[in-house]
């Protein structure tokens, strides 16, 4: 759920630049445009919806009393008076070099905390400045919970002027890559989007900085009373270039956070205008203390706030995305797929889901549209859209119904006989195409790494293939130690030479073996259950689960790939986190060949059809 500094909040139509690619827009709707600069633009800066007192902030961030042990609800608001900069932020000094510092950023949207950012500026021993930057949030999409992240390093020489700059970006379970390089004359973009390099060139006539200018601009030299500076920066993400006018405003008196909670603090305030033409602009509002440093961020118009923290109360605030431990995951409702009772029922047979496909497609937002505010779809869905049909995989079955809204299938542990399916259910099936048994730059079989492993694993003439492809299956489980969060994708050869891989990588690896031996094989993108062994642990002998604290809440899905592979004329799962053939509790959600595709296209496709989905269990049978 996420600036320090969002220059170019809601310039983009799906998310902004850095640092804030959570945007309000994102969640709920395009923020406004302004078409131009008028003579009210400070004026306008100064009277936007900023809090204009502790209760104020609370009520309109959500964000929540940080209290001292010997604290009450009571005292945590006050006014603080005197000169600017009266509140001094953890961890600063007063003979701190302007390009030395570190900071952290909590976003808060109403009642819910966002994301945030920590930044750090160290000199180096070149005498460049390097800014390292992190900014990790949770973003909701219809039923997904969704961990988006940012990690860019800046390079500025000694006068601070923007050289180069390195750009990681993760949505939900892939990663994918920027670098800038910067000269007098011209930009230069080079985006590594995993089975090809595109590059792009923007020619300039000034020095350049970066998303952080402000917070830059303000450490060097706070602004004076009156001051208007202006500047243009690099925008990493968007990749282009904007205009910034920085103005100072006057003092005033916003609420802040501090270590005793939230305090009326007399701050500077400045106004920020980022523009990449008159139809393209975005006001904004800083409020910071004497020595520059950012106490409090808000972009116009909007509900967000950016409030300025020390290193625990990061911890503390952020702990919901700081410990998300899988790119993608979603409440299941319905039946339990686990109780205390369960382990003495035996193991799992057969999950039925239910699914309803929403109309319209659901938007990405952190809470619904406020009353009034909801937007209308262009036009409904035809019910019969071919959108609206998950995949089938090996012993995954949808029942037939003319009602595309709504459908039911059932996952079984075992291959259900034909004679009990009776012509109601589709099943998985059919030929192998040439697409799988291709070599791509992904399942890249022919590298002498992925035939090494091929060679050496169920190479027995007595094996079938079927027992082949379970062996291979075992051996990439062996290989690779599970970790949850990774690039993503990346080609065979290069997962055969690592000791962790996700889901994904491994599923590939596995996929690139199975080829090399001849076994057609497709990429299965689903979601599977997470058991409550990964809730908070426990010592408490009572509960049968012997690390578990409690039971989660609802039934907790995560986002898994793993691979269908055509053995001996039948079609089967194969899960390489396990080891094994998938289990009732994983549910594919679409299934590819791996063959020209765009590895950030078809996640995007894949959260998008995810995210349509309503799902529940209607019924869980378990046995011997």
């Amino acid at each position: 759920m996420l600036t320090l500094a969002c220059l170019t909040a809601a310039l983009l139509p799906s998310g902004c630049d850095l640092p804030d690619r959570y945007d309000i827009q994102t969640f709920e709707k395009p923020a406004p445009w302004h078409a131009e600069t008028t003579p009210s633009f400070a004026s306008q800066a100064r009277n936007t919806a900023r809090p204009s007192s502790a209760a104020d902030a609370m009520r309109q961030s959500g964000m929540p009393e940080i209290l001292t042990p010997n604290q009450t609800p009571s005292n945590t608001t006050e006014t603080v008076s005197g000169k600017p900069g009266s509140h001094a932020s953890a961890g600063t000094t007063e003979n701190r070099l302007a390009d030395e510092w570190e900071s952290w950023q909590i976003h808060s949207l109403r009642s819910t905390i966002l994301g945030g950012i920590h930044a750090k500026s160290t000199r180096t021993a070149d005498n460049e400045i390097k800014v390292e930057l992190e900014e990790q949030g949770l973003t909701y999409r219809g039923m997904l919970q969704i961990l988006e992240s940012n990690q860019q390093t800046f390079w500025h020489d000694a006068n601070g002027d923007l050289k180069k700059v390195d750009c990681t970006f993760r949505r939900g379970p892939i990663e994918s890559h920027r670098t800038i390089e910067i000269t007098a004359n011209e930009v230069q973009f080079v985006d590594n989007r995993l089975v090809a390099t595109k590059k792009k060139t923007l020619p300039i006539h000034s020095p350049l900085g970066g998303p952080l200018h402000v917070y830059q601009t303000l450490r060097r030299k706070p602004l004076q009373e009156g001051e208007i500076r202006e500047a243009n920066v690099l925008l990493p993400i968007l990749g282009e270039v904007a205009t910034l006018r920085l103005q100072h405003n006057s003092l005033a008196s916003p609420s802040v956070l501090t270590p005793q909670g939230f305090q009326e603090v007399v701050l500077q305030e400045a106004s920020c205008l980022l523009s990449l033409g008159p139809q393209r602009q975005r006001e904004s509002v800083y409020w910071f203390d004497d020595q520059g440093q950012v106490q409090l961020y808000h972009v116009a118009n909007e509900q967000r706030f950016s409030y300025g923290c020390n290193a625990s109360q990061y911890k503390l605030l952020g702990q919901e995305f700081l410990n998300q431990d899988y790119p993608i995951a979603l409440q299941v409702q319905g039946k339990p797929l686990e109780t205390e009772a369960s382990l003495l029922a035996g193991d799992l047979q057969q999950v039925g889901y239910e699914i309803i496909w929403a109309t319209p497609p659901a938007p990405e937002s952190v809470a619904s549209d406020p009353p009034g505010e909801a937007n209308e779809p262009e036009s409904e869905p035809s019910a019969d859209n071919q959108d609206n049909q998950i995949a089938l995989a090996p012993r995954q079955y949808l029942r037939r119904s003319g009602d595309q809204a709504q459908q039911k299938l059932i996952v079984s542990r075992t291959p259900v006989p034909p004679s009990k399916l009776r012509d109601r259910f589709d099943q998985f099936g059919g030929e192998s195409t040439p697409a799988d048994l291709a070599a791509t730059s992904l399942v890249d079989y022919r590298s002498a790494t992925v035939r090494r492993i091929a060679n050496a694993t169920a190479n027995s003439p007595d094996f079938t293939l079927a027992e082949r492809a379970m062996e291979m299956n075992r051996t990439v489980h062996s290989l690779l130690s599970f970790q949850a969060l990774s690039q993503g994708m990346r080609a065979a050869s290069q997962i055969a030479d690592s000791s962790t891989a996700d889901s994904t990588e491994q599923s590939i690896l596995l996929m690139a073996l199975l080829r090399s031996a001849g076994i057609p094989s497709r990429m299965a993108l689903g979601i599977r259950y997470q058991s409550a062994d990964h809730v908070a642990p426990t010592r408490d002998v009572a509960l049968p689960f012997q690390t578990r604290a409690r039971l989660p809440e609802g039934n907790r899905f995560v986002y898994h790939a793993w691979v269908v592979a055509k053995v001996d004329d039948q079609w089967i799962s194969l899960d390489p986190v396990a080891g094994t053939e998938t289990q009732p509790d994983c549910l594919a959600i679409e299934t590819t060949d791996m063959k020209d595709i765009d590895p950030i296209e078809l996640i995007e496709e894949f959260i998008d059809k995810l995210s349509r989905m309503q799902i529940s269990i209607y019924a869980v049978i378990r046995g011997a």
